[in-house]
């Protein structure tokens, strides 16, 4: 198998990396839907920042062909142990439960935090390629604000439908008072960054170096709307609508971070008016 030149194996280079993206994507909805990943919260969040950030960023290493031979490597073993664990963890109850342990979760976040970040540094990785920016924010932050004063009466109106008020809030957590709401909203921020990073930021800038923008943000949209599969039905219609529309806002913006606070800001407001009806 030829690791350094033009292929990896029998594909090409370019085609390598929307493979990976096409096939990280299916894995991440048949392991989102087939785990109970939502408890408790440092455990959800531990399986979405490896899968949504961890894998994706050393895979920049792993896929491109100007890295050297012993880095592309290190990073492809990192790849396959982060995925195996992944594997693991849905397969085997007892591993589960083990990670799910304070102790236990939190010092493997850290090791997994420090890899990533020693990979990244090493392969001199420009993270600004792939939205890891401020962007233009003279250009996105009105669009931003405009945003939430058209979208807020929305949100309300749709807080107050059976199906919403059946799926929301996500994290029981939220309904237990003010501080409940708070460390369920701020994990949902993290959550989002990890989430908006793998849509708007590595999916939409690493294919849209390949295939355009236009492609790029179809892709990336469609797969969005997917993962929102088993919501009420308007929702995976409008995130279908909604991916295109902070897809392209990313992209001018050139950065994900415009994408994020409006998923954020959403997620957010669904759940006061779901608790407030």
């Amino acid at each position: 198998m030829r690791i350094l030149g033009e292929k990896i194996g029998f594909v090409d280079r370019k085609t390598a990396t929307t493979l990976f993206i096409i096939i990280l994507s299916t894995f991440l909805l048949l392991f989102l839907y087939h785990n109970d990943v939502w408890r408790p919260i440092r455990y959800w969040l531990f399986l979405n920042g490896l899968i949504l950030f961890a894998i994706p960023l050393i895979s920049i290493v792993f896929l491109e062909r100007k890295r050297s031979l012993v880095l592309q490597v290190l990073s492809g073993i990192v790849i396959v142990i982060i995925l195996l664990l992944l594997i693991n963890i849905s397969t085997m109850r007892h591993l589960s439960s083990i990670v799910k342990r304070s102790q236990v979760v939190y010092p493997l976040s850290v090791l997994f935090t420090l890899i990533t970040v020693l990979i990244l540094v090493l392969g001199k990785v420009n993270i600004r390629s792939y939205g890891i920016a401020l962007g233009k924010v003279k250009f996105w932050l009105p669009i931003l604000l405009l945003f939430f004063v058209c979208m807020v009466p929305l949100i309300f109106w749709a807080s107050r439908l059976p199906a919403f008020q059946k799926t929301y809030p996500m994290i029981p957590l939220a309904k237990k008072g003010i501080q409940g709401f708070i460390v369920a909203e701020l994990s949902f921020g993290i959550f989002f960054i990890f989430w908006e990073f793998f849509f708007r930021g590595y999916m939409l800038f690493s294919l849209e170096k390949r295939t355009g923008f236009f492609i790029a943000n179809g892709i990336q949209a469609v797969a969005f709307a997917f993962m929102h599969l088993g919501k009420p039905e308007l929702e995976v219609y409008s995130a279908l609508v909604g991916g295109l529309i902070v897809g392209w806002l990313a992209w001018r913006s050139k950065s994900f971070l415009p994408a994020f606070f409006i998923h954020w800001a959403i997620q957010s407001s669904m759940d006061l008016f779901a608790i407030l009806k």
